[in-house]
């Protein structure tokens, strides 16, 4: 069992990463550490309004988007010299908790201690906090993260008020949603100050990944390439970086088992487009097909097709050379799942699609499988029947 960690080591070893990206809890590490290795989304349009004096930002998203990362990451890029950043982990339960969390009840000792066992402990007001506030020589921004699990909705209230009272005060929330805010609250942060992350794109996800690669000394998104992360990419996986971390970290484990080949160039893609990038007639004649016009006028069925479908039709008459599924993902920027159904039905599988429009020629797709790079890949074109019913000579 020791050979697997000293096989980790190699490959950290051979990839020139001082350590693995892809474990490490930002939120739990320095200031230097986090700014280096985060990749900032809303974040930077959180920081763009608290800079030019919004009173409060929203941002709302479901569990493992990055919220509380994206809040940190506003926290530790405030200029100290104009912002006293406050973070709590969770909303406080009463004015009271708030003032103390945010350290601005002093304690006057053991024996003031003592006392208030006594004589009870002196509750601090709206009034008071928003005194407090006041008192400090730079704007105060308050980070309350999970707002939506706050103990009493009279709390958002008290927050409102505070704005209201206290000219310094700034308010960063993060919350799973909108609902129970008050309508006086939202009308005060403004719907411009409200920012939503409900999952990722691929290009963002591919940022996400070349930045903490580039965090530990890497280049780019090596040793993995783009099929591998198109396969990665799923519309489950892009919920959150966690879920794409986890397949990293099980690939990262193949590759040091010898199981997997590292890529060791970023760009593997470009033997796949251009199978016969060497032979000058073949690529005149790919070259020509891409610029030719296609017309559906010979088509009556056309219309029978779906947006997808279309969308589809029109990538693969222009590439007669083939495209795989990732790069229709690419081209035509749909979703993974709508891109592969889209193929599905064209390549005539679909027993219901073809009771829906027994008038349209299935299979109008077809797939013809490849190596490369020890892997099977499916370069999907133009059923070559009905090609020609498409070109306009």
């Amino acid at each position: 069992m020791t050979d697997i960690f000293e096989a980790k080591e190699r490959l950290l070893q051979d990839l020139k990463w001082n350590e693995n990206p892809f474990v490490k809890d930002l939120r739990v590490f320095d200031r230097e550490s986090f700014v280096k290795h985060y990749c900032p989304f809303e974040s930077t349009a959180i920081l763009q309004k608290l800079a030019f004096d919004a009173k409060a930002c929203l941002l709302t998203g479901p569990k493992g988007v990055g919220k509380t990362s994206a809040l940190y990451h506003v926290f530790y890029s405030l200029p100290e010299d104009s912002f006293l950043p406050i973070l709590l982990k969770e909303p406080p339960a009463s004015v009271d908790a708030l003032a103390r969390e945010m350290g601005l009840v002093k304690q006057n000792g053991l024996v003031d201690g003592l006392l208030s066992v006594f004589r009870g402990k002196k509750i601090i007001s709206r009034e008071e906090l928003a005194r407090r506030v006041k008192a400090v020589d730079r704007k105060v921004v308050l980070f309350v993260d999970e707002a939506h699990l706050v103990a009493s909705k009279e709390m958002y209230m008290e927050f409102k008020y505070l704005l209201d009272e206290a000219s310094n005060l700034r308010l960063v929330l993060s919350s799973l949603g909108q609902e129970g805010f008050p309508d006086s609250l939202m009308h005060l942060i403004g719907s411009k100050n409200v920012f939503t992350r409900k999952n990722f794109s691929r290009d963002e996800m591919k940022r996400i990944i070349e930045r903490r690669i580039s965090a530990v000394g890497g280049k780019g998104v090596a040793p993995f390439d783009d099929d591998f992360l198109g396969e990665v990419f799923t519309e489950q996986n892009l919920l959150t970086p966690r879920y794409v971390f986890d397949e990293l970290n099980a690939q990262l484990a193949k590759i040091a088992a010898g199981e997997a080949v590292a890529a060791e160039e970023e760009e593997v893609e470009e033997h796949v487009e251009h199978p016969y990038a060497r032979d000058a007639f073949v690529m005149d004649v790919v070259q020509r097909a891409r610029e030719d016009k296609i017309t559906t006028a010979h088509a009556e069925w056309w219309v029978m097709l779906s947006p997808s479908q279309q969308g589809v039709m029109k990538l693969l008459l222009t590439r007669p050379e083939g495209v795989t599924l990732n790069e229709i993902i690419a081209e035509l920027k749909l979703a993974q799942n709508t891109c592969f159904n889209a193929l599905y039905q064209l390549r005539g599988e679909d027993d219901a699609e073809l009771k829906r429009k027994p008038e349209v020629p299935f299979p109008l797709v077809e797939v013809k499988p490849k190596l490369v790079g020890g892997r099977k890949k499916n370069i999907y074109f133009v059923n070559a029947k009905v090609r020609n019913i498409f070109t306009l000579h």
